[in-house]
């Protein structure tokens, strides 16, 4: 599987490939995911490559490594040429023994030798990006310092980068992971084990005074809170502090979880309350997130199927309810349907009086034009 993702693996020195593929297959590195092989090439000409380029998401961007391995000297470790300049320019032996200790060890017969470079070598650029951010006054500092110190945010949760790279900084980018409780959460046909929010907070202008935030959610996790036109979070001015910010955003997130499973309960009631009184004619329904049910109901020998569709926020948003002929079919050869718009409805009545009133508009007002109309309009 992972080779028909990864088809450049193929082509790799077979000393210099399971390295590769440890680094491809892990989960994390960072606080993202998703670490790319961008291209190969060749040392010396040979028929399998031993270098390459690996693109590591960082802070919302993309670090672009080349990772450049001798297949004619497979003890010897690999050089990395970095798309930041300023990073490990003319490192010492003393450094590298510190901040990349695995690399100054290199063992030719560990599997995890190069991801235990890459991982300590991110590490330290994440150092040497905090130390850029300390240089560009005391705002940047303070968010940086009082967001590890006072709020539950630690380190690891956190990637700073200055952009551009290697000129005067014109950009602050703050990548934060917000951890979600997402257990309380209900069941759903659709479901990532990778649940995960992040904010990302770019600081710009002369005084980094102009400020932008964007909430991401993994698409599972999106979906579940009604789509990402629903995760618009309050913006951050100039005057407040990341420290006091990153805790909004972190209750707006809980705000969305339990109104996410205080309407799937209310789905859930619903179609509950339906099938006890209707227990006769239920034809289906979604045991899962509650989402619709299907029942049979009969109006002077008319037959006719009504199918609920329950929206994400209900009951803030009424039933979809559709009617469907069991007899008339339409000149696509498919059975005869409507849609009811104008429902009696209030999301304050009880689930049992809502019901109750929807089935009786449906028998004592809707039937008729329903009927009426597919026998007028379609053929038998």
């Amino acid at each position: 599987m992972l080779n028909q993702q990864h088809p450049l693996l193929s082509t790799i020195d077979s000393y210099i490939e399971p390295l590769l593929k440890r680094v491809l297959q892990t989960k994390r590195l960072g606080i993202c995911h998703l670490i790319k092989l961008d291209s190969v090439s060749s040392s010396c000409d040979r028929s399998k490559n031993d270098c390459f380029k690996l693109s590591i998401p960082y802070a919302g961007e993309h670090l672009a490594w080349n990772i450049l391995f001798d297949s004619q000297f497979p003890e010897m470790g690999p050089d990395f040429i970095f798309n930041d300049q300023n990073f490990l320019m003319d490192p010492d032996i003393d450094i590298l023994s510190t901040r990349v200790p695995s690399l100054v060890k290199w063992n030719p017969n560990d599997t995890d030798a190069l991801l235990n470079v890459l991982h300590e070598l991110l590490l330290y650029y994440k150092e040497h990006q905090v130390e850029l951010l300390g240089k560009q006054g005391d705002r940047l500092q303070f968010e940086y310092s009082t967001l590890v110190g006072e709020t539950e945010i630690c380190k690891d949760d956190i990637e700073v980068m200055m952009l551009p790279l290697g000129s005067k900084p014109m950009e602050a980018k703050f990548l934060i992971r917000i951890c979600v409780d997402c257990s309380r959460l209900p069941p759903r046909i659709n479901k990532s084990q990778n649940e995960e929010a992040m904010l990302l907070v770019t600081f710009y202008g002369p005084d980094w005074n102009r400020i932008s935030s964007q909430l991401y959610l993994t698409k599972t996790l999106e979906d579940a809170f009604g789509g990402s036109e629903t995760l618009h979070i309050p913006p951050l001015p100039p005057n407040k502090y990341l420290m006091d910010y990153v805790p909004e955003v972190i209750k707006f997130i809980e705000e969305k979880i339990n109104m996410v499973v205080q309407c799937f309960e209310n789905r859930k009631q619903f179609i509950t309350v339906l099938i006890v009184l209707q227990r006769g004619s239920v034809l289906e329904y979604d045991a899962i997130e509650f989402n619709w049910i299907t029942i049979l109901l009969e109006y002077r020998d008319f037959h006719f199927i009504v199918q609920f569709h329950l929206p994400s926020i209900f009951p803030k948003e009424k039933p979809q309810i559709t009617l469907q002929s069991v007899y008339h079919m339409t000149s696509q050869g498919t059975l005869y349907k409507e849609v009811l718009d104008e429902t009696p409805y209030s999301p304050r009545w009880p689930m049992k009086v809502m019901i109750n009133k929807l089935l009786t508009y449906i028998i004592e007002t809707a039937v008729h034009k329903f009927q009426a109309n597919s026998i007028k309009n379609n053929r038998f």
